[in-house]
């Protein structure tokens, strides 16, 4: 069980070089330890596989031993760790955010301190590389194992598959067919919009929609290129919000598990929270870098978060749009209903999320000036960035690590509300840059 997540962004060939990426798998090898064994794998680009060449002579010549499952999904390999006794986990893809970023996530039991020095072994003892192909299988059996089987197959739903993760057929589409699904698969995932969030592009949302509707399917899917983030679209072509989607879970989870703990990022909508409470749970916010850890710590039996990212410790801790889908057609089967239908039960409130320009320096500059003008102390949650909870609205400045920017997300239950408070948001960030 993997509980802590470490991202590691940069442009190929400028900040993520061979040699930067052979040194952290150095380190990395260095913490788990010689003989130890280090999961790798990677999504379809040419930039990941040769960064993971590297990073995998690095963890070698620490004396680890890799596995390498080679283009696999994130939850699938995550799945895997304790079947190869793996101390960490490397995934290397094309950033969502830019193409010429790749990102690398370090998945481990501890923290690892990056910032070492790295050190190689005696020539003796290089450690080995292993190729591996089954861990599919064992992830599929375990999938069909979990899930409500026999109440999806009576359904036999119909469902618009847009994933292009593998470079063959996918296979989620083999696990759907076991199920008596009947899929439509296509590949337009590309990219980012261009608000800059990671999030499926209008192109592909487009297609999408309307091919779900004109050959009257029952729900759309999209996976991203890891296969760890998923978006619905119901047989309207309407995209369910991320926050919806959350609300859905949590809701019929919670009607299993009584008084169990939900965890989301301080990003989470007003309406996750009066979820939560109305079927007798507790709503945890943490920062958007540690659900994965607190789902872990408060033995929760459900979290999420955006950008279309769910976790379901019954399976298990890792964001899975794998399961996710599958469990979205065991509630939709288990209800009769369809996700429209699903999405009308979840309250939907105003809301806004956009970045502003903003340098490094400046940051802490605009989050000590919105406590300062917010001065309800106990209506400031300062776990990530700033959340300001108004009456019925909130405020969430989270400043970027990577790029010279804050984030800001805004919900309120009036829309007039919410352009008011969105026009002044701007303005107070506006002042304290100049």
């Amino acid at each position: 069980m993997a509980k802590y997540v470490q991202n590691i962004r940069g442009v190929v060939n400028e900040e993520i070089t061979n040699e930067f990426a052979s040194q952290l798998g150095n380190i990395v090898g260095n913490f788990v330890g010689p003989s130890k064994h280090v999961v790798v794998g990677r999504d379809i680009n040419v930039t990941s596989q040769m960064i993971k060449r590297s990073i995998t002579t690095g963890l070698m010549a620490a004396g680890a031993n890799v596995i390498d499952f080679g283009i696999a999904p994130i939850p699938v390999i995550h799945y895997n760790m304790d079947y190869y006794d793996a101390s960490a986990m490397i995934n290397i893809s094309k950033s969502n955010l830019r193409p010429e970023n790749v990102d690398i996530k370090i998945f481990s039991d501890h923290e690892i301190p990056l910032q070492a020095h790295p050190k190689c072994v005696n020539w003796d003892e290089i450690g080995n590389l292993q190729y591996v192909y089954e861990y599919r299988d064992f992830y599929e059996k375990a999938i069909l194992k979990q899930i409500d089987t026999n109440n999806i197959k009576d359904k036999g739903f119909f469902l618009v598959l847009d994933y292009k993760g593998d470079a063959a057929k996918p296979f989620i589409s083999r696990i759907l067919n076991k199920l008596g699904c009947e899929t439509v698969l296509i590949g337009s995932v590309e990219g980012t919009s261009a608000g800059g969030f990671s999030e499926s592009t209008p192109k592909s949302m487009s297609l999408v929609s309307e091919l779900t509707t004109s050959i009257g399917a029952d729900m759309g899917i999209i996976l991203d290129n890891d296969a760890d983030n998923v978006v619905f679209v119901d047989h309207q072509g309407n995209m369910i919000r991320e926050q919806t989607v959350l609300g859905i879970f949590a809701k019929y989870i919670l009607q299993e598990n009584s008084g169990g703990n939900i965890v989301s990022s301080v990003v989470a909508s007003q309406s996750l929270e009066e979820i939560v409470s109305e079927n007798s749970g507790q709503l945890i916010k943490t920062s958007v870098d540690n659900v994965l850890y607190e789902i872990v710590s408060n033995n929760a039996v459900f979290g999420g978060d955006e950008p279309g990212l769910y976790a379901f410790p019954e399976f298990q801790i890792c964001f899975d749009g794998i399961y996710a889908v599958m469990k979205m057609l065991e509630i939709l089967a288990k209800e009769n209903s369809t996700l429209s239908a699903l999405a009308e039960d979840i309250k939907e409130y105003n809301r806004t999320g956009f970045t502003i320009k903003c340098e490094h320096e400046k940051k802490d500059e605009v989050i000590e000036t919105f406590m300062t003008k917010f001065e309800y102390k106990n209506n400031i949650n300062t776990v990530d960035g700033v959340r300001i909870n108004l009456d019925d609205s909130f405020i969430l400045i989270r400043p970027s690590r990577f790029e010279p920017l804050v984030r800001i997300y805004i919900e309120s239950k009036s829309a007039h509300k919410l352009q008011e408070l969105t026009e002044s948001t701007k303005k107070i960030i506006e002042n304290v840059k100049e």
